[in-house]
């Protein structure tokens, strides 16, 4: 079968002929129909979260997928062949991703979450939910923005910023969104209140401009330590700044007036739960910024494919039928 992998850390991931996963016990195989790519998906790649958990070579890349459960292994309750399923598939050891023609993920999984897709789902929806979206919801939890309040949104134009900027103004929260002219009003279409566009005026004097008592909190998914830097003053007293892009130096952690910290998802099969119920809701919805073949995934991966618009999410499509798997 097909799948995009790598041979040891640090390898670009490359398109290669590996051989159908099985599924072990507590395992369920996986015919892909749809997958997404995450920043997590190349931080993976590069080595840089091996300590996080197990990795066995020659390694299938991707996290998000959906798909059609072909098997099962023994010991498996929770699902069974026939079964829609999508996911965040992190397992222990990490071997078999979803950018393939087949996954073998735990039913399980150990750091991640796998669920049944609702009827009304299609593959490339359900593909592009998972890491992004459990990010965003469980990153607005932590910050804890009342109803009424104000949440600025860095970089609110990629996968997890397009779900926070939607999840947030559900809530009732007041959404500073920063994005380019090219795409401000698609922005404002998803919930936001109030855009500053890149370039046309310092961050810090635009929050001021925009919430002069100061905003309740600051989401960072850019990763710009100076940025953060100069906007934490922005945020009013108890209020917080929390990032998902490593985005904040030490002498900013040590911030005592204010909430800060690096983001890491918690909870992921609550939140997966609570994720399905909005979108099926139609409260929120994925925002696809390209879909792409298996084959182009080494390209997007590197950077070698740039969506129009709005960045979103990057669904690779698969559509392997349950037959082939065998």
């Amino acid at each position: 079968m097909r799948a995009i992998g790598i041979e040891h850390f640090g390898e670009t991931p490359a398109l290669k002929e590996v051989p159908v996963p099985e599924p072990g016990s507590g395992e369920v195989q996986i015919a892909i129909e749809a997958a997404s790519t995450n920043p997590l998906d190349l931080a993976i790649a590069s080595g840089v979260l091996a300590a996080l958990g197990e990795c066995r070579f020659p390694l299938t890349l991707g996290m998000d997928g959906a798909g059609t459960v072909t098997a099962v292994g023994d010991g498996v309750t929770e699902f069974r062949v026939g079964d829609r399923v999508f996911g965040q598939f992190w397992s222990r050891p990490l071997r078999s991703g979803s950018f393939a023609e087949v996954a073998v993920v735990q039913a399980v999984p150990a750091f991640g979450a796998l669920a049944r897709i609702p009827d009304e789902l299609p593959s490339d929806v359900a593909a592009a939910l998972p890491t992004a979206g459990m990010t965003a919801l469980g990153a607005i939890d932590v910050m804890r923005v009342p109803e009424g309040g104000t949440l600025a949104i860095l970089g609110a134009t990629g996968g997890v910023g397009t779900f926070a900027v939607q999840a947030a103004a559900a809530r009732g929260i007041r959404v500073i969104a920063t994005a380019s002219a090219q795409v401000a009003e698609e922005v404002r279409e998803l919930g936001a209140t109030a855009i500053v566009v890149r370039g046309a005026e310092p961050l810090d004097q635009a929050l001021r401009r925009l919430a002069p008592e100061g905003v309740d909190a600051i989401f960072d998914t850019v990763g710009d330590r100076s940025l953060t830097s100069s906007v934490a003053g922005a945020v009013r007293d108890g209020g917080a700044l929390l990032s998902i892009a490593s985005g904040v130096d030490e002498k900013l952690l040590a911030e005592e007036r204010i909430r800060v910290a690096d983001y890491r998802l918690d909870r992921k099969p609550e939140r997966l739960a609570e994720l399905t119920k909005l979108v099926t809701a139609g409260t929120i919805r994925p925002v696809i910024g390209a879909v792409l073949s298996l084959e182009e995934a080494p390209r997007t991966l590197t950077g070698g494919v740039e969506p129009t618009g709005m960045r979103g999410k990057t669904v690779l499509r698969v559509s392997l039928t349950s037959e082939q798997c065998r």
